[in-house]
């Protein structure tokens, strides 16, 4: 299984296609595009070589949507921004929730599920292409994207770089470093306060599968991941030496049903690309014999929170905390003590 498979398997929950929207012209940014001040022409440094904006972007196309939450959060609303195609309507909950306050009509969505369609980016003729992190991977349509317009993209690695990473990146193609400094402050001091709020979390294990009927269960066991960073944020210790250890590829190790006692930890989340299967999956009796089960320390994420955690963004972090926090201190606070 490639990463970036492996990564949308433990991310969704269902794969439901999503319709496109917007119009011919879609609309233009809601805020002044000088507002973060006249620091242009300005370069950005990235590991897919760097650009130089030669003035405050007025047309902003995104595409992923960390690079749209981002624009979003600095009060900009993208012409043009990625197709989330397992969400229904294309757009994640939480960045639905940022137009709403902006007031702004839906961007045109763009699919990108088949490559990035250049002749739809060209047409709504962006000053800049955020692509901070992008799948399919921006390297490999660079020069034809860049033709385009200025492609600000990741600073290390899409799935790679943290969620600060790509705001800095965006605020400062937007010439919104201010906002974006306010921004991360943000995040950061909800993540400080959910820490603070939920101490039962402190130091506790965490084992987080991704269920898929008639295959495998698949447990990252790799600390660097994504969806392990959100948690250890909060406090948690990260993954259990049990699931450390196990072979894998790609911080994803393969469980099969005999073994699904390997899985546990003091709390243990699931996911599958089919919601109902974790439910067939609790009443499996080998299921029901990991310890964390049987003692209440299981808790299924849907498709929204899973993704929120493992491509986490300036928006999906808040929304990850409001939705996860309290449910994972619950199940923590039912570890057994002598874990």
């Amino acid at each position: 299984m490639t990463r970036i498979l492996a990564l949308l398997a433990l991310a969704t929950t269902a794969l439901a296609l999503a319709s496109c929207g917007g119009g011919d012209e879609g609309p233009t940014t809601t805020a002044d595009p000088t507002a973060g001040g006249d620091g242009f022409p300005v370069t950005i440094s990235q590991a897919i070589g760097d650009v130089t904006i030669k003035a405050p972007p007025l047309r902003v196309v995104a595409l992923d949507f960390p690079s749209a939450d981002a624009a979003l959060a600095l009060g900009v609303v993208p012409v043009g921004m990625y197709n989330v195609s397992y969400v229904e309507g294309g757009i994640q909950e939480w960045t639905q929730r940022a137009l709403d306050r902006l007031g702004a009509e839906t961007p045109e969505l763009i699919d990108t599920e088949a490559g990035f369609p250049f002749e739809t980016i060209q047409r709504l003729e962006p000053d800049v292409i955020l692509a901070t992190n992008t799948y399919p991977l921006i390297e490999e349509s660079w020069d034809q994207l860049n033709a385009i317009a200025p492609v600000v993209g990741h600073v290390e690695g899409p799935g790679t770089d943290d969620w600060r990473q790509g705001v800095r990146q965006v605020a400062r193609a937007l010439g919104r470093e201010a906002e974006g400094r306010q921004a991360i402050s943000g995040v950061e001091a909800k993540i400080a306060a959910a820490r603070d709020r939920y101490p039962q979390l402190a130091g506790k294990t965490v084992s987080i599968f991704n269920y898929v009927p008639g295959d495998n269960l698949y447990v990252i066991n790799d600390e660097a991941d994504a969806s392990i960073r959100f948690f250890k944020q909060l406090g948690l210790a990260g993954v259990a030496p049990e699931v450390a250890a196990m072979s894998s590829v790609e911080g994803r190790a393969a469980v099969s049903a005999e073994r699904y006692r390997d899985l546990d930890a003091d709390v243990l989340i699931g996911t599958s690309p089919d919601p109902a299967a974790l439910d067939e999956l609790e009443e499996e009796r080998l299921f029901q014999l990991v310890p964390a089960v049987a003692q209440g320390s299981f808790l299924g994420a849907d498709i929204g929170e899973a993704t929120a955690m493992a491509f986490p963004s300036v928006l999906s972090v808040p929304y990850a905390i409001e939705r996860l926090a309290g449910p994972v201190a619950e199940a923590a606070g039912r570890a057994a003590a002598d874990r």
